[in-house]
């Protein structure tokens, strides 16, 4: 059981058992999650507690995010963050609201004088909800130091919580690092299950040679509940000596959306699979390592015999552990396994490596500024025979299998660690340094959709992360007829979804932190507005957007503005009074704004 290192009080019911829904460290969708999720049995409204004594320094709203959110610091110089509220206490929410009707505005970030709110440890701040970006009714708690930055809640001993399960191991991932490294006879990412007796194993001698990497599909459950929460300490020892070690307690904001470089971005995005890499990528600037060998890589040599341990703990010290034997063998024998550095396509980028896919018995030829490369078979896969050009070789523009040649379309080499302007006729691309977590090799396609005439540019690979927002200038071979309701969406599949971008003469401009597929659409169809309540107390809207999405709403009463909450997940907005004398009557106007500026006025007398 961890130490209370502070005596800090449980936010919700405490004294009385719990369970959580998340844990600090755990790996979401695109962030480790920085608190606990204390769960309130599915129903919103419960007190939310101060921690200790305080006072309240900042209170935001937001329809995404936290939502509804109180931060308390305390005198330690420590502070308490409580989101996800459904309301604030009468006094902070009287002070947020006036400071709304004076913005004008339903988001809002405010940071009150130090004696303004000052609270005492176990006094009500709030209720519990289900705002912003939360996918249930329950708290997000979290706590940071005087520096803002992150610390494990669970550290402070609360004894409301109970905890004596270990995590539990899926599946096992060797990458190799280098063209040459081989895992049961392939080059790339070889993912292998694994199975459980008294400890997880995997089943078999895991033949390879060369550099390679580790990667393990794990997460933790705490009792009393299905939700899968984070572990928190991982060693990797090699024939008894430790190869790696990572503990995940604490972390700045700055190094966030390091999280991309932490993960398997490419195994996240295509199979929502969460795999911790048990090495440090190029790229990867987090501080959670200690005691690593070569960043946790492997170098595996012939005839060598390696016995790998995986200790997997959770903040309580429940402990699992994966073994598995790696045999450094250079003749290795091909067993069925699942590659998924294979393409889908022709061919592939991997890192430096371009991965070509053919048939047995077909020729592979690759062309390399004019010169014509022969290639020779690396190995096979399933029905495949795979061809490797190591790129730092030479960019090759094309390559031809058997009689069928296949642009590749690489544009340049784009390094991390520098400015890089690339000018193309189907687009201009600007990276600032660090735009990129590493180097790559950067394609860049335009095609036109066959049935809609529409122009679309493809940049970069969309499985591999970006760091900071990069600058595109969009050159569409026919410019749109509508360009003041046309602008720039990202395809996820068949879905689009909105950028923006600005117009300039003829091309258009926009900033963005995913590679992908960018396509132009025009959306000149208006929001719908639809009310659902309206009287002197109390008035309801509907309001979606079915393409560029919701800019904007502000409601009017007699030519006054009405405060109006939002949110997004059931697409309602709902109207605040400024005082509990004010009567909804006279002329009602409220305006609903889209991304491309089509706007509906909805309007009508309440009496």
């Amino acid at each position: 059981m961890p130490d209370n290192e502070s005596g800090l009080l449980f936010p919700i019911n405490p004294g009385t058992p719990n369970t959580l829904a998340g844990t600090m460290g755990e790996l979401r969708s695109s962030h480790f999650h920085t608190g606990i999720d204390i769960r309130t049995g599915g129903q919103e409204g419960l007190p939310v507690l101060a921690a200790d004594d305080g006072y309240i320094f900042r209170v935001s709203v937001s329809p995404g995010g936290y939502g509804n959110a109180i931060y308390i610091k305390h005198p330690n110089g420590h502070s308490t963050v409580y989101g996800h509220l459904q309301s604030f206490s009468k006094e902070i929410a009287e002070y947020v609201r006036s400071q709304q009707y004076k913005k004008q505005q339903f988001a809002l970030n405010v940071f009150p004088p130090a004696d303004m709110f000052a609270v005492k440890r176990g006094d009500t701040i709030a209720l519990s909800g289900n705002s912003g970006s939360s996918g249930g009714p329950h708290l997000h708690f979290d706590v940071r130091n005087r520096n803002q930055d992150l610390l494990n809640p669970l550290h402070y001993g609360f004894e409301e919580i109970h905890d004596t399960r270990a995590p539990l191991a899926k599946e096992l991932a060797l990458v190799t690092s280098e063209i040459d490294s081989r895992v049961a006879n392939q080059f790339g990412r070889i993912v292998l299950p694994v199975s459980e007796r008294e400890t997880y194993y995997v089943k078999d001698t895991i033949e390879a040679i060369g550099r390679i990497g580790l990667e393990l599909y794990a997460y933790d459950r705490m009792n009393l509940t299905r939700f899968r929460t984070g572990i928190n300490q991982i060693d990797v020892l090699v024939n008894g000596n430790l190869q790696l070690s990572t503990t995940i307690d604490t972390w700045t904001f700055s190094k966030a959306r390091q999280f991309y470089m932490y993960i398997n971005y490419a195994a996240l995005a295509k199979s929502s699979q969460r795999f911790h890499k048990l090495y440090i990528d190029e790229g990867n600037d987090l501080d959670f390592y200690a005691n690593t060998v070569d960043n946790g890589f492997l170098t595996v040599e012939e005839g060598e015999i390696y016995d790998v341990i995986v200790i997997l703990a959770d903040t309580y010290e429940n402990k699992s552990k994966v073994r598995f034997v790696i045999k450094g063998k250079n003749d290795q024998v091909s067993i069925p396994v699942k590659n998924t550095s294979i393409p889908d396509s022709s061919w592939a980028i991997d890192k430096n490596v371009l991965v070509l896919k053919g048939a047995p018995n077909d020729t592979c030829t690759v062309f390399v500024q004019g010169e014509m490369k022969e290639m020779k078979p690396a190995f096979e896969f399933e029905e495949n025979t795979i061809y490797l050009w190591n790129l730092k070789e030479g960019i090759a523009d094309s390559f031809k299998i058997n009689s069928s040649v296949h642009a590749t379309n690489i544009k340049a080499f784009v390094a991390a660690d520098t400015d890089y302007n690339l000018y193309d006729h189907m687009a201009d691309i600007q990276f600032k340094k660090n735009s990129l977590f590493s180097d790559i090799y950067l394609n860049l396609n335009h095609q036109k959709d066959s049935i809609s005439g529409t122009d679309i540019v493809t940049i970069g690979n969309p499985l591999e992360p970006v760091n900071r927002s990069f600058t595109v200038n969009f050159k569409p071979l026919k410019l749109p007829g509508d360009k003041d309701r046309t602008r720039v969406y990202i395809m996820y599949g068949n879905n689009p979804s909105f950028v923006g971008g600005e117009w300039k003469e003829n091309y258009i401009q926009f900033d963005t932190r995913s590679f992908g597929t960018y396509t132009l659409l025009a959306d000149t169809v208006p929001p719908t507005v639809q009310p659902l309540i309206l009287n002197r107390d109390e008035m309801v809207f509907k309001i979606s957007d079915e393409l560029s999405g919701i800019q904007a709403f502000n409601m009017y009463i007699n030519g006054e503005w009405v405060l109006m909450d939002y949110d997004p997940k059931k697409n309602l907005i709902w109207a605040e009074k400024p005082d509990n004398s004010y009567i909804y009557s006279g002329r009602l106007e409220l305006k609903v704004t889209d991304n491309t500026n089509n706007e509906t006025i909805y309007s009508t007398d309440l009496k």
